[in-house]
């Protein structure tokens, strides 16, 4: 069947582009529309107030604490954050559009066809929303990411309350990445990440739910991004998202970024489309819109990297510089402009 835009993808990267066209479109996802949540979905207030969506917020915040060992030093923060409910998230952001959807799973992309376990669905403009697989990008390019590039985690959702979101760096947790508690209303998501490749995961969500605050691990889910920036466009195809590298090392933000780049791609799609702008045209201005930060990005990489080797007290230090109302707005300022 043919289209004039197929997205594939129908997380917050693929509905973000959905929700700018008026066009013949088509979502395909192997999941159902948020179903299935693998973000601990926290994210700017703002962000969720822009595309309407403020209703999803179950939670917010003005302070982060940050658990270092012994030792928790609170970060005002310069803007609101919240949590969100996921599947309402979505059922939202998707009444935002007219596209079809299909749930499939996607198979190949030769010559402007997606190939799926559903049908072959052609279409002149084609988005990869997939994640870090970037599974129709990954079709015609098998390297374009790379497996030893991927930060991985892993969460659950108990009942416990509580008024901050909260980041766990104690090395006896977690070597190689953090902790977290994220309050949403009256259950918490409790999680833990790692910056490389770990198959220990689940032990170390464990011990810190049942050792540190006494409760059971429940159902659980995760998932990986890929902290290795990449073209945002190839062969004629448009990457948002994830699977374009868009998530930020360090602090795995990726909602925000998704959404904002999602919003601007859609807007480029739908011009080519009203024939405002060339195809090339447009692949030249995502390009240059998706790696303007790219000199922040690689920073944020460089300091993950760190991470892991600083001391104890080093790292007390920069949490107690950012304490400061002054540098903590100093770091958003520059941190929100990536």
């Amino acid at each position: 069947m043919k289209y004039e835009v197929i997205i594939a993808g129908a997380s917050f990267a693929g509905l973000s582009v959905a929700s700018k066209l008026k066009c013949k479109t088509l979502l395909i996802d192997r999941y159902d529309i948020g179903s299935h949540q693998i973000s601990a979905c926290g994210t700017q207030t703002k962000t969720m107030e822009m595309i309407g969506c403020q209703s999803s917020i179950l939670q917010s915040f003005n302070t982060i604490a940050i658990h270092i060992q012994d030792q928790i030093i609170d970060i005002a923060l310069a803007e609101p954050f919240c949590t969100i409910d996921y599947k309402k998230f979505c059922e939202l952001l998707n009444m935002q559009n007219n596209a079809e959807f299909v749930q499939s799973n996607i198979i190949d992309c030769k010559d402007n066809v997606v190939i799926t376990s559903r049908g072959d669905f052609t279409a002149n403009l084609i988005v990869d929303a997939t994640g870090w697989e970037a599974k129709v990008i990954s079709s015609l390019h098998k390297d374009y990411f790379d497996i030893n590039m991927l930060s991985c985690g892993i969460e659950t959702e108990i009942e416990y309350a509580d008024d901050k979101l909260r980041f766990f760096l104690d090395k006896k947790l977690h070597k190689n990445g953090v902790g977290w508690l994220f309050p949403a209303g009256k259950k918490s998501r409790f999680g833990v990440a790692s910056y490389v490749k770990d198959s220990s995961l689940h032990k170390q969500l464990q011990k810190f739910v049942e050792k540190d605050f006494g409760l059971k691990i429940a159902d659980f889910h995760g998932g990986c991004f890929c902290y290795c920036q990449k073209q945002p466009t190839k062969d004629g195809i448009f990457a948002v998202g994830c699977s374009a590298g868009q998530t930020l090392p360090l602090t795995g933000e990726g909602i925000r970024r998704s959404i904002n780049f999602g919003l601007y791609c859609g807007n480029l799609i739908q011009q080519i489309v009203d024939k405002q702008i060339s195809k090339k045209e447009a692949f030249a201005k995502y390009d240059a819109f998706a790696l303007k930060g790219r000199k922040q990005y690689s920073l944020l990489l460089r300091w993950q990297r760190k991470l892991p080797t600083l001391p104890i007290w080093q790292i007390k230090l920069i949490a107690k510089i950012l304490s400061c109302k002054l540098a903590s707005k100093y770091a958003w300022e520059w941190y929100k402009k990536i």
